[in-house]
């Protein structure tokens, strides 16, 4: 394999690596593609050592899977309003990577699993990847797919020493909780984390029949605010009804094309008021869906899981409701802790206010480490990934302060609403935001293409614009604009999700309700237009669905007329 003379190396499996490789050969079916993957299957955070019985995907049926090939559920699957559980994608991703074929080889055949890439150089114009084994390969050009669920954040407790039993990250919790759950030795079961990982392991934990306490720090984001899955009219669930770019229309957007409805609404009194009530209504639903004040048989610390986040500000986490018992699974089996931990114990958990929590096993939704491990730091400021501020140099971080002020003006001068923020909290400001050129490419290399790593409500469509961008880029069918303009817009991007999410936009790569803005801009970007309804009410109405992507493989090819 590293003899292979290969054409584009491909880092990771997920959905961004495997919706790029399937479009890329789709254009170019005879290149030489590799595909490494430091798991044993594909599908990331939908893989085989990953899901688990309370994992249920977050999208509907018609949103979920790629363009090309639909997810199609077994008779009697279980769904709720459309939602349906996350091992049917496993399955899906498993088939989809057999059944594409390219010059005689499969997607499967091209992936080189169980491959940890530790570092990844440029030298003589060759990327050079590396192995935890010391196996090596190169290739001119690199995708780096990595996402931002791989690297787990592990929480620092203090005198964990002491602590004797299992401590298991949400990521790990697929293949080890059922180990836990069946062991009679392990009755107590506590999850630490605010956010839907750490509800979704709360929840089979109590299905499992464990005595189950979950704790959420003090300090932080809190909470999760869960909305409910139920669609209205012809919408089958709530992400159907948020994928339509009426509603999309009622979130500001710096990718979305100015129109006379988007100045009617962020840019007048009245249009602000309307947006302020309609959001904050939906907030009044998601506290109205748990009843944390009159549930009947809630135990005492239930109401510690009423959620401060501002849905349209994403001020915290935002999960949905996939089972019509959540609320009362939790209520009555759950004792809710809202402290910090002060000291592990063996076989408990000591919390500040003087609290003992019985433990025998620690389940952790603590969040994900966004860096790149396998790139030096001087390749990171290189490229414009993410780095801390004091590795600029003077010149530079003077040009980026001020782009990034004149920015900042320019957002709020179009969206004054994001002027004034509530109260939210913010995580520390140690390193500079992304300088990615749509959030994918740095400016002075065009050989390298990050994927993945914009925060957006659906990763399937969100992966598959992605590809065909990154498709068109390195065929040089799409070319960035000029030095100053990129800068420019990066800059703009970056200040909007700083002023947009205040609580995560820091990196600038935040856009948890600009799915639809973010890939019609891509797709406008290589002038593809198949995905728009004919009709602009169909357009301004109708949920933005995997389908509506069919025909891309089409457009480009007779656009830019040639495959190979």
């Amino acid at each position: 394999m590293a003899e292979e003379n290969l054409d584009i190396i491909v880092i990771g499996a997920g959905l961004s690596g495997i919706a790029f490789s399937r479009f890329y050969l789709d254009i170019h079916p005879k290149h030489h593609l590799i595909i490494l993957e430091d798991d044993n299957c594909v599908g990331g955070v939908w893989g085989k050592s990953r899901v688990y019985d309370a994992f249920w995907s977050q999208s509907g049926l018609r949103m979920a899977g790629f363009s090309d090939q639909p997810i199609d559920l077994p008779a009697g699957a279980e769904t709720y309003h459309d939602i349906f559980e996350a091992k049917y994608v496993t399955k899906y991703l498993e088939d989809y990577v057999d059944s594409h074929i390219y010059n005689g080889k499969c997607l499967r055949d091209r992936i080189l699993f169980d491959f940890k890439v530790v570092s990844l150089e440029k030298q003589n114009d060759e990327w050079q990847v590396w192995g935890s084994d010391a196996q090596t390969m190169s290739a001119s050009r690199v995708v780096v797919a990595t996402g931002h669920t791989s690297r787990p954040v592990m929480p620092a407790l203090p005198q964990i020493e002491h602590f004797l039993g299992p401590i298991i990250h949400q990521k790990d919790f697929g293949k080890a909780s059922n180990a836990v759950f069946k062991d009679l030795s392990i009755p107590n079961v506590t999850v630490l984390g605010g956010g839907k990982s750490a509800a979704d392991m709360v929840y089979a934990s109590v299905k499992a029949g464990k005595v189950v306490s979950w704790i959420i720090r003090r300090e932080g984001e809190g909470p999760a605010a869960f909305t409910a899955a139920a669609g209205k009219g012809p919408y089958r669930n709530g992400p159907e009804l948020a994928a339509t770019r009426v509603i999309s229309t009622l979130s500001p957007s710096c990718f979305a094309e100015p129109s006379w409805f988007g100045s009617l609404m962020h840019g007048t009194a009245l249009g602000r008021r309307i947006i302020t009530s309609m959001w904050g209504a939906a907030d009044e639903a998601c506290r109205k869906e748990a009843n944390f004040e009159k549930r009947d048989g809630a135990r005492p610390g239930f109401g510690n899981l009423r959620s401060t986040t501002n849905i349209f500000w994403c001020t915290g986490p935002i999960g949905m409701i996939q089972r019509e018992d959540f609320w009362d699974t939790i209520a009555k089996n759950v004792s809710v802790f809202r402290q910090d931990v002060v000291e592990m114990r063996k076989g408990s958990i000591g919390l500040e206010n003087g609290s003992e929590v019985p433990t025998d096993a620690l389940f952790c939704g603590t969040g994900w480490d966004p860096n790149y491990s396998f790139l030096t730091n001087d390749r990171m400021v290189a490229l414009g990934l993410p780095h801390a501020v004091e590795d600029d140099d003077l010149h530079t971080a003077a040009r980026w302060k001020t782009l990034l002020e004149a920015a900042d003006k320019q957002v709020i001068a179009r969206f004054p609403q994001l002027a004034e923020p509530p109260p939210h909290f913010e995580q520390p400001r140690n390193t500079t935001s992304t300088r990615l050129y749509r959030g994918m490419v740095p400016l002075c290399d065009k050989s390298i293409v990050f994927l993945g790593d914009v925060y957006l409500s659906n990763a399937f469509r969100t992966a598959e614009a992605q590809a065909i961008w990154a498709t068109a880029y390195l065929d040089g069918n799409y070319q960035l604009p000029p030095q100053a303009e990129a800068e420019n817009d990066i800059a703009y991007m970056a200040a909007f999700s700083n002023r947009r999410y205040p609580s995560h936009g820091q990196r600038g790569n935040y856009f948890h309700m600009d799915l639809i803005g973010y890939t019609d801009r891509l797709l406008q970007d290589v002038g593809l237009v198949s995905h728009r309804k004919y009709w602009w009410w169909q357009d301004f109405f109708s949920p933005c669905l995997a389908s509506d992507l069919s025909q891309m493989k089409d457009e480009y090819l007779a656009k830019y007329h040639h495959q190979e």
